[in-house]
């Protein structure tokens, strides 16, 4: 309790530099919180998707072509259709098949205005039951709904709270520029991770055969994948049924090709890391640019205490006791910086780490969260940590004046 009445009266005295410290130490803390939680929440989301991964694979018709000089090329083609996903769900290692297709983008028209609209996707009736898909009101579409091409949809929590805020969003309807009018009949939570395709996490999901830009209604819809959920610890099985169940589907130099989606984690986890070794470059700047904060304000608070240092020594105040003292008001100072950093953090890590994972490192990582209770520990440690270890050279300085010098009138 002394130590913190002194302190405070240390920054009464000297208000602009104890702010600056504490600003010093609060900008530490806030950038290693954030960039501690874009690595836990990037790594933890992907980590959660595993067990669900480890079931999935993406089924395609690969294509291959050979160029004027002899060397191939492969692609995907085009041939696959809906009852090749009910054929599929006939095999005893496959538990479901869906498909599952986005589209680059588009606009919603909602009141007379327009809202960007990323990653629109249409998918199998089946396709939330398969992924889990958890609502917070309404539901999924059916197969009637499905096969009877009707115009509803689902949209994502964030973006039933941008439009309809104060309301549900249960039987509203909504416009996609260049398509037509959908009613909304559930709201599903955000996905952290993005488990199709590579244009991000979605927003909005429509049954298929709703959803065109303009192509025609009557011909009968063709795919270039089916997603297979297979039973648990039969992934491989599973897509060796799938290349005899769709063998028909590969004519001329084709043949059924099984991508499994785990493997897509490990490009997206050295991304998540890479950036965090990047930022890490700020992070380390941001600490010493604390250290030096504390280093400088605990040296003036050495010499301006200089006579008060003197007279507790030589009323039998041991060394041990001086240097204690002043850890205890380095403490107090990373103690606030740490409050004040890890404020600025809770208010800024959710937009923060959204922007640098989707627009720098990975766009299919989704709406991971705010600031991780673990880097929050970590932050406000390493804070405290500077202060003592930053603190402790202006202690010992202070701890070895004689007394005699530190009693002296100058």
């Amino acid at each position: 309790m002394e130590t913190l009445k002194f302190t405070l009266r240390i920054v009464k005295k000297r208000p602009l530099r104890s702010l600056l410290t504490v600003l010093q130490m609060g900008l530490g803390v806030w950038v290693v919180a954030i960039i501690l939680s874009l690595n836990f929440q990037g790594l933890g989301a992907l980590k959660h998707q595993d067990a669900l991964k480890d079931s999935l694979a993406r089924i395609s018709i690969a294509s291959f072509g050979e160029f004027e000089d002899g060397s191939m090329a492969a692609g995907t083609t085009n041939n696959l259709r809906e009852i090749d996903a009910e054929r599929l769900m006939e095999s005893e290692y496959i538990e479901d098949a869906f498909i599952y297709e986005q589209s680059w983008g588009t606009n919603i028209i909602f009141d007379g205005m327009l809202y960007k609209l990323n990653s629109p996707a249409q998918a199998s009736a089946n396709y939330a039951r398969a992924m889990g898909l958890e609502f917070v009101e309404g539901n999924f579409f059916t197969k009637q709904d499905q096969d009877q091409k009707n115009a509803v949809a689902v949209i994502s929590e964030t973006i039933s709270k941008q439009l309809f805020p104060k309301e549900s969003a249960i039987g509203k309807n909504i416009t996609l520029q260049h398509a037509d009018e959908y009613e909304i009949i559930g709201v599903y939570k955000d996905l952290p991770v993005s488990l199709f395709g590579h244009s991000g996490f979605t927003h909005m999901i429509m049954p298929l055969r709703t959803f065109y830009y303009g192509f025609d209604d009557s011909e009968e819809q063709v795919h270039d994948n089916i997603i297979i959920k297979s039973k648990p610890g039969k992934i491989y099985d599973a897509v060796e049924d799938a290349k005899v169940i769709l063998a028909d589907r590969s004519v001329d130099d084709m043949e059924v090709h099984g991508e499994y989606l785990k493997d897509s984690d490990q490009w997206m986890e050295e991304g998540i890391r890479s950036i965090t070794i990047f930022l890490g470059v700020f992070a380390f700047i941001a600490i010493v640019i604390s250290a030096i904060g504390i280093l400088s304000i605990m040296l003036v608070s050495v010499v301006e205490r200089t006579r008060e240092i003197g007279l507790r020594q030589a009323l039998g105040a041991s060394k041990i006791k001086i240097v204690a003292q002043i850890l205890n008001e380095a403490l107090v100072f990373s103690l606030l910086g740490g409050l004040v950093g890890l404020i600025m953090a809770y208010f800024s890590a959710e937009k923060l780490i959204a922007f640098l994972l989707q627009e720098i490192a990975d766009s299919q990582l989704g709406n991971l969260g705010g600031l991780h209770p673990k880097a929050s520990v970590i932050a406000v440690g390493l804070s405290i940590l500077i202060g003592q270890i930053f603190g402790l050279y202006p202690a010992i300085q202070g701890a070895k004046m004689p007394p005699v010098e530190a009693l002296r009138d100058n």
